[in-house]
């Protein structure tokens, strides 16, 4: 039997911010979806209203975008996707908060089907905001129905992406400062039945690698964790293919450990992993990372928050293949990468322009601009979860990750179509994501998920977070008193 022709769809009049320096920002054109990928992206002349796409029109499903922006699939790569039914509990809390109220409260308390509906929900409202590629950093394996319930959640929701499978043995992990970075105390035999789970789930739901979402490995924070069961993990994740994401230096607590520098001299960076925060490097660990292809995710919200330093964007420029951003916890922020993206590009400017506000002296250039931002949450996301070939950019060949946001509202009016780029980081928001394709298939039109059952979601989800809430009144609350001695954290308290 034939194959049949691969459906088409006709993106029409859009202006385009497109990520691709070869075609660049146009103010209206026509973009052609093959299939699953992206076959055409051709300008409209504005003499005739036409492009060298419009005769498509006749055979392809057509969607009027005359007055909508397109730009590539947004990409956040770093979120704990798993906490989206414990949404803004933490809006106030600071690590410490996080650590005593998320990890050592709330998290032991999901069973599978929590883990499901955080994964399913989070990934729906990933893609609701325009984030069609997600790095999930999922450090909650209670046990393996947990990893099934994880996995399955966000592959139903139909996300693309980077499952992180967290290795933390969660209900022995007490944050202290015990194990941090020592190399006698590491435990082989507990090291066997996680690497045995993390093998089960690859195999039993990543055996086909052309699907949009893929494995990997979230190792143990040096920390919390000996160096030799760390290096296990990473030895682990390259034998299986898989790229890795960690958190790194991201507690000012100097004294106990420099995670740059020990992954440095355990030979373990490279472009495979992915670090998160990296707000208290050290110059010199900056240094280590230059020309290892080790890429860095900022999460600006709950770094500037939580009291985990300033967001790294200028160094991760300076010694990474380049910064990206992450929405990190929804238990404490929104999921809205648009709006992210702005303000962490307002406040890198005030960064490098605050030396001179000390002196008087006003600044005369701009050093950053939105086409940077654009690139944190398109390009450089592609580029840290091992995706670049296939997706970050409005480039023909690529897959057909598309996002259109809506500039026909009064919030809008009278936004400069000459600089596309430049209203969508510095005019909108979540709010404007009126449709979105992945893979060439429409997930959202007119403002609304259309592949999934929405008010089945929201069902899932509130049983969730309302199970979830009785059992945290049942053991003391969000933060049990009195507080639980965190010893890490007792030098800074």
């Amino acid at each position: 039997m034939a194959d049949l022709p691969a459906h088409r769809t006709l993106i029409r009049g859009a202006a385009v911010a497109s990520v691709d320096p070869a075609i660049g920002d146009l103010e209206r054109a026509d973009i052609l979806i093959q299939g699953q990928r992206i076959a055409a992206v051709e300008p409209v002349s504005p003499e005739t209203g036409l492009s060298a796409l419009s005769a498509a029109a006749e055979t392809a499903e057509v969607i009027e975008a005359g007055e909508m922006i397109a730009v590539p699939g947004l990409i956040d790569t770093h979120r704990h996707t798993w906490q989206a039914q414990l949404r803004g509990i933490l809006a106030d809390g600071t690590i410490p908060d996080y650590l005593r109220g998320m990890r050592l409260q709330m998290a032991i308390r999901y069973r599978a089907e929590d883990m499901y509906a955080g994964n399913y929900a989070g990934a729906l409202d990933a893609i609701n905001c325009g984030v069609t590629s997600i790095v999930d950093y999922c450090h909650n394996i209670l046990d393996p129905e947990c990893a099934h319930g994880a996995v399955t959640g966000l592959l139903d929701a139909g996300i693309r992406g980077l499952y992180g499978h967290g290795m933390t043995p969660v209900t022995s992990n007490t944050w202290s400062e015990g194990a941090a970075g020592r190399e006698d105390v590491a435990d082989p035999a507990a090291f066997a039945p996680r690497a045995r789970l993390a093998r089960e789930i690859r195999e039993q739901y990543f055996r086909d690698e052309s699907q949009p979402l893929r494995f990997g490995i979230a190792p143990q924070e040096l920390p919390i964790a000996p160096v030799a069961d760390v290096a296990a993990e990473f030895a682990l994740a390259r034998e299986l293919g898989a790229r890795m994401t960690m958190h790194a230096n991201q507690l000012a607590v100097r004294q106990l450990f420099r995670d740059v520098q020990v992954l440095s001299e355990h030979g373990l960076l490279g472009p495979d992993l992915l670090l998160v925060h990296c707000s208290f490097n050290t110059p010199e660990e900056w240094e280590l990372l230059r020309g290892t292809g080790t890429t860095v995710s900022v999460c600006a919200e709950t770094e500037m928050q939580m009291g985990m330093g300033f967001p790294a964007i200028r160094e991760a420029t300076q010694y990474t293949p380049g910064p990206s951003l992450g929405i990190d916890c929804v238990s404490g922020d929104s999921g809205d990468l648009l709006s992210h993206a702005r303000l962490v590009l307002q406040a890198t400017r005030w960064r490098d322009d605050s030396a001179g506000y000390e002196r008087l002296i006003a600044p005369q250039e701009m050093r950053w601009t939105t086409r940077d931002a654009l690139r944190w949450i398109t390009m450089n996301g592609a580029v840290a979860a091992g995706m670049a070939d296939e997706v970050g950019s409005l480039t023909p060949g690529k897959r057909a990750d598309v996002v259109l946001l809506d500039m026909g509202g009064i919030s809008q009016a009278g936004w400069n179509r000459r600089d596309p780029t430049g209203a969508v980081i510095s005019q909108t928001n979540s709010g404007n994501v009126d449709t979105v394709l992945i893979d060439g298939r429409v997930v959202k039109r007119n403002g609304r998920l259309v592949h999934v059952d929405v008010d089945a979601a929201l069902a899932r989800t509130r049983a969730s977070h309302d199970y979830l809430y009785e059992q945290m009144d049942r053991h003391g609350g969000f933060i049990p008193q009195p507080p639980i001695d965190i010893p890490l954290y007792r030098e800074r308290a």
